[in-house]
Parts: C-alpha cells; structure tokens; sequence
C-alpha cells in the first residue's frame, strides 16, 4: 500500500512510504482518531517533533494562490493566517500545514534542492491548476527539474463518491478536453475524479509518472476514519495535511 497507517498515543495517522525512504522529510496525513480542533496544533508538533510555532498554515480560500518561505522572507511566522492554499519552502524545520474535509493534499518534495510544497485542492483550485501552479513555482523560484520531483496525492473525496453538477461538469471537460476520465456519468448523474485531475496536471506538468503516488483513500468512503464535509453534510471538522524538512 502507498500509504501506511500510525497510531502513537491513540492519535491515528497516515504517511506515505515513498517519503520516509528520503531521510530529509518528515510528512503526515491526520484523521479523527486522536484529533480535534484543540489538539491539532500540538499534535503535528509531537509527531513531527517540531515548535507549534514553526507550524505554517493560510487561511484557505480555494484559490490557486501560492505563498513561498525562502531565505528572503525574515519573518516567515506572517505567512499565517495569510490568504492562500498553497505553501512552499526549503527553510529546514518549518512544517507547512493544510485543512482538509474531503478536498485534496497534496505534497510535493524537490528530491535533489531539497525544497518541499503543500497544496490544498478543492474543485475550485483544481480547476485552476493550483498542481500546476506549484510546480512551476518549484521550477522558477527554486530552479528545480520536475523529474526531480515526488508527488503524493493524500486521502480526499474519490470519484466514487464525488457528485457534482452537470454544468460543472461540462467546464471541467471544456478547460480540461484532453484529459480523459476526469468526468463520469452514473444513474444520470455527474461525478468528478479530483485525484486524477491533479495526476494528470502533474504529469503534465513535468513530473515522471512514476513520481505521482495517489493514496486512492476516499474520505466519504471511511468516515470512521475521516471527516467528510459532503458525507457529514458540512461538518466543521477537518483533517490537517503537514510536512517538513529537517
């Protein structure tokens, strides 16, 4: 499996295997075991072994918006609470953190400049290419080689599961006409695959296919487990995706 489940104190968490062979990251996907809104912050600073100051998050807005953490930024605690939903940096010990209850993290690690991302994909930001935006970013910022890239698409709301509109539909294959099975029609109704629209942007983009690990854990599928804001029917509740170098 790509990824793996960890439990420590009670507290149930995922990682990816391809990360932890790179003995410079430390990464993790939460879930509602062990979580809640008061103990997020200090958990991620256990696991990750971490300040909960040095834990960097934006007020996430479905946007293709990009924050960047680099030896310029004096300040790198101003980026929270700035608007965005993506976060790249190669400062060592700085963990980038997104929310999620359904929409897509996905992380992004540099494997020769040692430069990491996080990305928070909604439909709204998927449709905008936040993937693809991130990548590029990673290219002109950082002057990285994509095929130096990993790419890990975390636990998110599948096609199985995620119903939309007709008319949504209809623009994602408009913008999206040379992608093939993004969009589905089941019982006359419309369903769209978030996890292979972000593969195919980043593959498109550059990253080997060998590179981009999908989870291929739906959120909706294993409320046991996860917090889903279309099964719950808006649930306050979230997930954090949360990665760092060290």
């Amino acid at each position: 499996m790509n990824i793996v489940e960890k439990n420590r104190e009670n507290i149930l968490y995922y990682e990816f295997e391809i990360f932890k062979k790179l003995g410079f990251i430390n990464h993790l996907f939460s879930s509602k075991i062990g979580w809640n809104i008061e103990n997020t912050i200090y958990n991620v600073s256990k696991i990750l072994n971490v300040p909960e100051s040095n834990i960097i998050s934006l007020k996430q807005i479905h946007s293709n918006h990009i924050e960047i953490m680099d030896e310029n930024l004096k300040d790198y605690g101003k980026i929270t609470g700035k608007e965005g939903d993506g976060l790249i940096t190669n400062i060592p010990n700085i963990v980038l953190m997104t929310y999620h209850a359904d929409c897509v993290p996905i992380y992004f690690v540099d494997t020769k400049k040692k430069v990491i991302g996080l990305a928070h994909g909604g439909w709204r930001g998927s449709f905008d290419n936040i993937s693809g935006k991130m990548i590029k970013t990673f290219v002109s910022k950082f002057d990285s080689n994509p095929q130096d890239l990993l790419v890990t698409i975390g636990p998110s709301i599948g096609p199985c599961c995620y119903e939309i509109s007709k008319d949504l539909g209809e623009s994602f294959l408009e913008r999206y006409g040379d992608f093939e099975g993004i969009i589905m029609e089941r019982h006359n109704k419309t369903y769209l695959d978030l996890w292979k629209l972000n593969y195919l942007q980043i593959k498109k983009s550059g990253v080997l296919d060998k590179n981009i690990i999908s989870s291929n854990l739906c959120t909706s599928c294993n409320i046991n487990k996860f917090h889903s804001y279309r099964r719950e029917k808006g649930t306050k509740d979230r997930m954090v995706a949360a990665i760092n170098l060290f």
